[in-house]
């Protein structure tokens, strides 16, 4: 866009300054003030359009927020339908079960590793996610 404008501010600088030196008797010693006064006025003219237009960008920059991309709070909520308590030997464990996730949650391989467990209870072993762990790292439980 800057450089339409620019063209186009230059282009009708040119036809004023030509038509208003048409107009004026020719006279020997006018030459060369003439384009003197047909250069000022082009570069003026082109710096005002310049100096606009710089202006024009700068107060659309303004308006425009940027806002840094942060996590979705959708990924940290997770299904609590897969919320299972499990009794092992050494007491009651909440996880979440890993077959369960990877049917209802899109985005298990961006949970945190360290957060990954496997039980053994009275119905044999069980893979999943610590509830204790992912709440820690900020996850949730949605609704059901």
């Amino acid at each position: 866009m800057s450089r339409k404008f620019i063209t186009s501010i230059l282009i009708a600088a040119v036809t004023v300054t030509g038509i208003s030196l048409s107009a004026a008797p020719a006279k020997a010693g006018n030459d060369d003030l003439a384009k003197i006064l047909f250069g000022a006025t082009a570069l003026i003219i082109i710096g005002k359009a310049i100096e606009s237009n710089n202006k024009a960008e700068a107060a659309s920059r303004h308006k425009q927020k940027v806002t840094p991309p942060r996590p979705s709070i959708r990924r940290k909520a997770l299904p609590a339908r897969c919320l299972r308590v499990h009794d092992t030997w050494d007491g009651r464990v909440r996880m979440l079960g890993q077959r369960c996730l990877e049917k209802r949650y899109t985005h298990v391989n961006q949970l945190p590793r360290q957060c990954k467990t496997r039980v053994r209870t009275y119905d044999g072993p069980r893979q999943g996610y610590q509830m204790r762990c992912l709440r820690n790292k900020g996850f949730y439980l949605a609704s059901k």
